[in-house]
């Protein structure tokens, strides 16, 4: 850049000087046009008194003549005309006005002895008013010439007469007037030249200045250059000799020209001269071929060789390219670095990231382990205590069964907490997002903690400032999980005062909202030098041997990374011994729709009656076998037992494909797992059966998309009694039916009747006003409810398959399909349902059949209501 920048000092430099020299040129040249024009100023004045003069000595000699009648001075009078009139002469007395001023061609032209009034009129140059004046003048010149001759002649009164007298001032105006004329004109072009002279000259001077200026800034930039060359000269001596990289410069022959003392140490060169040496006489031969081969190849990028060198094996990177020496000869420049303890080292890294990846590995799979040994005698222990609430049980037995179910649920929330920290290092932590009424969730969760403030007798607090409607798409257990976790911290840390949950709107478009959520207590508070590490895994405030709550210390960090995770963000402000603010926002989309409660509560409160029907429970733990079995008897549901999957598959194979209504199905089992029993049922037999999977294990959406179509649903262990009706009851929810019935509707999902019932669009109506306990107001609000939620299902599911959202498509026939089953609207139970297993067929499916069918048996219900 700093070249780039005194090449163009220079040129501009020499051109300002060309200009200048142009512009001195130019000046002299205005100067000398201003000399002509004095010159012809002079000529012109010149002119006129020689013109004077001749006519003035003629003039003197007719008078001499008259008076003396000496012929002499009538000889001069003629010779005077013969002078002018023959030979086109005037008198040479007065050639030059100022002499100093003729210019050198004048002077010329008066020399000669053939200089003529036509010459000199040449040199003066008239314009045409100009040469109007002149001839003007020559007429009446001539006139007094002629009028002096006649005097001579034959009288003499015609020089004293008036007419002469005119006649003779006519004829010097006329030159005066010329004179005039003429002189003015030139001083007209004069000022025109001085003027452009004048701006030439001021030019001149700029330009002289710039000239300076430029060249002082260049003198300044040259003299800069220099120190920063001398600098840089230093500093690469200092630099190159000291660098942590080997560096050489070989000639076109491979002779060196210069190496740098790391260059000789990595290369283990003992020679201190080695300028104009080969590298052939430098190195070994073998070495001496290497470099000269990657020199050879020319390639710019870094080149990996190891080799040994005074018995030390020695790893390097090399690079070589060219440069110009400034007088046109190539050099290459050799780069060298020793890798050898970084490889060293990256050696050692690579086998302690293994032992990492292994250990690490090791933890998630114990972990997975663990909590699934763990999870199922859990399940067992609910599942007993369930049983065991149910039979006639003292005061002191009802306390200890309390105990035994609270701590269950304690040790299930820290087997979930150790697994969602898993989830969370190791970046697997899934969202499951569902609309659901804001409303009911946050109910759901005050229920859950009123006899925990009651009997702490802390108050509970509420400042709700959101849309009761509101409908969220949102995971709505994590956000509960969250809600849970602050509010559950609130009140272990609160012993008296208050605890108080808000929820605020920030912002709400259309489609989506933003929330704030506060849980606030008047608990000990959080020192202010604490609240930066509050968020840490495991972290707790107490001391460990003296602590007085409850907790593992992964609540608020596993919280903090769900809000994160839903693209919110988490914060406290507290203070010690006056209690804490945990704020997080929430941003989510609106739900399709705003659920009514009421028509969901009705769906979960229907009494789930089996009537006989039958299920088939795979499992290999006896005893979670024998727990799942007992609770589907205790509702009419009789079942079929099997110990591992190809069990499962040899009693399918020797039913009917709908024999079993629901098949419930464990995931690890020994001989045959779940996914592959269920792959088998669904694609090689055939079974329409629905089946379930029981799992204590974390299933994530990539499982879940992988079994859809071979698996409806799954339920996690440990589950609690009313989480296992609730996943069954889609396909028990017609317990009126007669065995018969049984018999020819093997399949509740999918009921067979009559083409007369069929026809009508509410047939399972007397069975539905039964089951909502014989109260047909009931009913007739419920479907009324229907009506308005779901009367632009069609649109709506059409608009999510064209989005590809087969998910929330698939949810949306689900919901309808449980509720027009509840409802007894068979015909719209039997297509959504038909349509909720094409949605499960996922893209590339045409489901323009079952959608229609689904919109005409829809349309109907609701013109029917």
């Amino acid at each position: 850049m700093k070249k780039l920048n005194l090449s163009f000092m220079a040129m501009t430099i020499i051109s300002l000087v060309i200009i200048l020299i142009i512009t001195i040129m130019a000046v002299f040249a205005f100067r000398n046009e201003v000399l002509c024009i004095e010159n012809h100023k002079d000529s012109m004045l010149s002119f006129n008194i020689k013109y004077s003069d001749l006519i003035g000595s003629m003039r003197f000699n007719v008078k001499q003549y008259l008076a003396t009648n000496d012929n002499t001075n009538r000889t001069k009078f003629y010779s005077l005309i013969n002078e002018y009139l023959l030979k086109d002469n005037l008198s040479s007395k007065y050639r030059v006005f100022t002499k100093g001023q003729t210019d050198s061609q004048l002077k010329i032209t008066l020399a000669g002895n053939d200089f003529t009034i036509s010459r000199q009129l040449e040199y003066i140059q008239l314009n045409p008013e100009e040469e109007e004046l002149y001839n003007e003048f020559l007429l009446q010149f001539q006139n007094v010439i002629n009028m002096l001759d006649e005097t001579v002649r034959t009288d003499e009164s015609i020089i004293t007469s008036a007419e002469f007298e005119n006649v003779y001032n006519l004829q010097h105006g006329l030159m005066t007037e010329l004179s005039k004329t003429y002189i003015e004109r030139l001083n007209q072009e004069e000022n025109k030249v001085l003027i452009h002279q004048k701006m030439l000259e001021y030019g001149l001077v700029s330009l002289t200045l710039i000239i300076l200026i430029f060249s002082a800034v260049t003198f300044c930039m040259i003299l800069r250059e220099n120190a920063s060359n001398s600098y840089f000269s230093k500093l690469y001596n200092t630099v190159v000799e000291n660098i942590d990289s080997g560096i050489a410069i070989l000639d076109n022959n491979y002779h060196f020209d210069y190496m740098n003392p790391k260059y000789k140490e990595i290369l283990g060169i003992s020679t201190d001269n080695v300028k104009r040496k080969s590298i052939h006489d430098t190195f070994d031969q073998w070495l001496a071929e290497i470099i000269e081969n990657v020199a050879l190849n020319n390639n710019r990028n870094e080149i990996k060789l190891d080799f040994v060198i005074e018995g030390k094996r020695k790893s390097s990177l090399h690079r070589f390219f060219e440069i110009d020496d400034g007088h046109a000869n190539n050099k290459y420049v050799h780069f060298i670095r020793d890798i050898s303890k970084t490889e060293e080292l990256q050696q050692q890294l690579k086998k302690r990231l293994l032992e990492i990846n292994f250990y690490s590995k090791a933890k998630d799979s114990f972990i997975a382990n663990i909590s699934h040994e763990i999870k199922t005698p859990i399940s067992v222990v609910l599942s007993m205590v369930h049983f065991l609430k149910r039979t006639h049980l003292s005061d002191n037995q009802k306390e200890l069964v309390s105990r035994i179910e609270t701590s269950s649920d304690i040790l299930l929330t820290i087997i979930s907490d150790v697994l969602d920290l898993s989830k969370i290092n190791n970046g697997s932590l899934s969202l499951y997002p569902s609309n659901f009424s804001l409303k009911t969730a946050i109910k759901s969760v005050e229920d859950m903690f009123s006899g925990q403030l009651s009997q702490k007798g802390v108050e509970w607090r509420t400042e709700y400032d959101f849309n009761e409607e509101l409908c969220l798409h949102l995971d709505k257990t994590r956000l509960v999980q969250v809600l849970v976790n602050l509010i559950s911290n609130a009140i272990k840390f609160t012993d008296s005062g208050y605890v108080k949950l808000s929820v605020e709107t920030l912002s709400e478009t259309k489609d989506s909202v933003l929330l704030q959520f506060c849980v606030e207590d008047t608990g000990i508070g959080i020192a202010e030098k604490d609240i930066s590490r509050l968020f840490r895994e495991f972290e707790q405030f107490e001391n460990h041997l003296t602590k007085q709550h409850q907790g593992t210390g992964l609540g608020l960090f596993i919280s903090k990374n769900i809000v994160d995770s839903m693209e919110g963000r988490m914060w406290v402000k507290s203070t010690r011994g006056e209690g804490s603010m945990f704020y997080f926002t929430m941003p989510a989309r609106k739900g399709l729709e705003n659920i009514p409660k009421d028509i969901l509560s009705a769906s979960d409160s229907l009494p789930l009656d089996g009537s006989g029907r039958k299920a088939l429970v795979v499992e290999d733990t006896e005893i979670n076998a024998e727990v799942v079995v007992r609770l589907l008897n205790d509702i009419n549901i009789s079942c079929d037992t099997a110990t591992d999957g190809i069990s499962a598959v040899q009693m399918c194979k020797n039913q009917p494909l709908n024999y079993y209504n629901v098949i419930l199905m464990d995931i690890h089992m020994p001989n045959m797992d779940g996914y592959t029993a269920a792959h088998i049922l669904k694609n090689e037999i055939g079974v329409t059966s629905p089946i379930i999977a029981l799992t204590a294990s974390d299933i994530n959406d990539l499982i879940k998309d992988e079994q859809a179509k071979n698996i409806e649903s799954f339920l996690l262990k440990p589950f609690k009694v009313e989480s296992l009706y609730k996943e069954i009851s889609p396909y028990f929810q017609f317990d009126s039916k007669t065995d018969n019935d049984m018999e020819e509707n093997p399949d509740p999902v999918n009921p067979i009747v009559s083409d007369t019932t069929l026809d009508n669009p509410l047939a399972g109506r007397e069975e539905a006003i039964k089951n909502l306990g014989g109260y047909e107001s009931i009913y007739n609000k419920h479907i009324q409810k229907f009506k308005a939620t779901y009367d632009k299902s069609t649109e709506q599911i059409a608009s999510l398959l064209e989005e590809k959202n087969y998910g929330e498509a698939r949810r949306l026939a689900h919901s309808i399909k449980g509720l027009s089953g509840t409802l007894g609207m068979l015909n719209v139970m039997e297509s959504s349902t038909k349509l909720e297993k094409a949605i499960l067929k996922g893209e590339g499916h045409d489901l323009s059949k079952e959608l229609d069918d689904f919109d005409k048996d829809l349309k109907a219900v609701i013109a029917a209501i």
